[in-house]
């Protein structure tokens, strides 16, 4: 078997301020329900009102009913959720060149995938003709052991049953 391929870092130069809350939120989730992470999806949709991220957010599903609705700071999290998914697809777009007036009203096919970790926070992007990521999202350059620990944290997360089937695999293409 081959070796993996490291995953690619982004640094935010700029987040939005609901990063820091969002990311709070997260890891009140997973610290009290057990959860070695959040899977947050999101899909640019059409409304009566333009184009829209809707967004999901859940648990591995190998950890089955877990009450996470009821949880309190499942509210905030999810207030949030479609901010923080249009952030970081903005983010991913502007990496490949595609500015923000054509990002909002290019029709889309892909579903992107904020995965929260206790170390980190990882973004992947998939379509029916491709997978791209993962991406690890930080605030400020990270150190070789935080990079080393989300990647082993995702590697986990992922044979928890915390990603959905057409999940890129770690060192994905972009």
């Amino acid at each position: 078997m081959g070796e993996m391929q490291r995953a690619t870092s982004i640094i935010l130069s700029a987040p939005p301020p609901l990063w820091a809350s969002v990311r709070i939120n997260l890891s009140c989730l997973m610290r009290d329900l057990g959860a070695p992470g959040i899977l947050l999806e999101g899909r640019l949709m059409d409304t009566p009102f333009g184009p829209r991220i809707v967004a999901t957010l859940d648990v591995p599903s190998a950890m089955g009913d877990v009450g996470l609705c009821r949880h309190p700071a499942y509210r905030r999290a999810m207030r949030d959720a479609a901010g923080l998914m249009t952030y970081v697809r903005m983010v991913a777009m502007g990496a490949g060149g595609i500015g923000p007036v054509t990002a909002s009203r290019e029709p889309e096919e892909v579903v992107w995938t904020v995965i929260a970790l206790p170390a980190g926070m990882v973004l992947t992007a998939s379509t029916e003709a491709a997978d791209f990521g993962p991406f690890l999202l930080w605030t400020e350059r990270p150190s070789e052991r935080q990079v080393a620990m989300v990647e082993r944290q995702l590697a986990f997360f992922r044979t928890a049953g915390g990603e959905t089937e057409n999940a890129p695999p770690l060192g994905g293409q972009m």
